[in-house]
């Protein structure tokens, strides 16, 4: 206390005890006020010159780094210097303020770490493809553990590894305090380990009400704005109890399914006249599937021996021809991806005509851009259809 003394020689030990202890105070509560000083100036600065909202500097400065930093040294050289403001007087109570500080230091360099655990999830979560605002917040529960077990042993004057047995004794009891938590833990370190969901990942949870990109992955939470711009918050650990649609790979894959049916009304279905042959020929995308067929039917009918107009021979009808053509359309067409099955197939007949299938790969899978591909191929479908004097079942409303 060799300050005190200097200042107030005559005062009584209490008093210069009480003084010493209300300086010390007073200067973790003035280096507090300086820290929130410079972070405030730090802010308008940044803002006065226009930085970069993603550089490093702005990170830091919203994260408040360089004021825990200044805050947690503070409070470390305050520590030490301990003896200089309240001496060798009263070291029952001189102890526990030393412990106090201690503690508080802790706090301050774990918020130090913490803060620069942000800047970086903050700088690399778009970039990198791991889930990293989940992997820093594990870390961060882990330093939190290892502060608090440090706090205890520091006020309690302790051994770390002596609170590390009593935890072991409790365990039972955390487990049933905290199972929700722990839940949601393990499946968060699931989720991350084996990269199950991605920031930007299209997903589908039906039981939750989620349908669309994954925004944000937290250690217990996973967080989806659908389409409708709602937001969903989803436990992570239902992703892992239950099923759920990502759609990651079909955007990796470079190709989304085109999937729909026509329904043809199947009274419209009939054999082609040689003048329907003749007409038809005139399509581009028919000229060598005609030729070809009609060289094939003629073989098989001379092995026959029957005549072309004849029931017991082979003759092309206008919904293979169709299908030849639509087949034939979508291989052309620069939209749909060759690296995939396409196909245009018959499904099973039901009450409302004959299905015909579309069955392809856009090589665009861009939502918008994917449903113009998939809309353009139907509409020149319906539009050309009647090419083929063939009819689009549509069931009609009773009077």
């Amino acid at each position: 206390m060799i300050f005190i003394e200097t200042l107030f020689p005559t005062l009584p030990p209490q008093l210069k005890y009480l003084i010493g202890v209300a300086l010390l105070i007073v200067c973790i509560a003035l280096s507090k006020y300086i820290a929130k000083g410079l972070q405030i100036a730090a802010e308008k600065l940044l803002e006065k010159r226009a930085v970069i909202s993603k550089g490093w500097l702005p990170l830091m400065s919203k994260h408040k780094l360089f004021s825990n930093i200044f805050f947690a040294f503070a409070v470390s050289f305050l520590a030490s210097s301990l003896p200089f403001f309240i001496g060798e007087y009263y070291p029952n109570i001189s102890s526990m303020i030393s412990r106090v500080l201690s503690c508080l230091g802790i706090i301050m360099f774990t918020l130090v770490f913490c803060s620069a655990l942000s800047v970086v999830s903050d700088k690399f979560s778009r970039s990198i493809k791991l889930p990293v605002k989940g992997i820093v917040q594990a870390i961060k529960v882990i330093l939190w553990i290892v502060a608090i077990i440090l706090m205890m042993s520091a006020l309690l004057n302790k051994e770390p590894l002596y609170f590390l047995g009593g935890l072991t004794a409790l365990s039972a009891v955390i487990l049933l305090i905290f199972k929700d938590s722990i839940l949601g833990l393990t499946s968060g370190f699931q989720l991350l380990l084996n990269d199950l969901v991605r920031v930007g990942d299209w997903i589908e949870i039906p039981s939750q009400g989620a349908d669309g990109e994954v925004v944000d992955i937290l250690l217990t939470t996973i967080r989806v704005r659908n389409w409708d711009n709602t937001i969903v918050n989803v436990p992570a650990y239902d992703l892992i109890a239950h099923s759920f649609t990502n759609w990651r790979g079909m955007t990796e894959s470079g190709g989304r399914r085109i999937k729909r049916a026509i329904n043809i009304d199947m009274k419209s279905i009939r054999f082609l006249k040689e003048e329907d042959i003749e007409k038809l020929k005139q399509i581009n995308l028919l000229k060598d599937y005609l030729a070809a067929k009609e060289k094939e039917i003629e073989e098989i009918n001379k092995k026959r021996g029957v005549k072309e107009d004849n029931y017991n021979a082979r003759r092309l009808s206008n919904i293979g021809t169709f299908r030849a053509y639509c087949y034939n359309y979508l291989k052309q067409n620069p939209n749909i991806s060759d690296k995939f099955t396409c196909m245009v197939r018959q499904l099973s007949p039901t009450t409302e005509g004959l299905p015909l299938e579309i069955y392809a790969f856009s090589s665009n899978t861009n939502w918008t851009d994917y449903e113009g591909i998939q809309a353009d191929i139907f509409d020149h479908f319906l539009s050309i259809i009647d090419v083929f004097d063939l009819r689009v079942y549509q069931r009609y409303g009773t009077d």
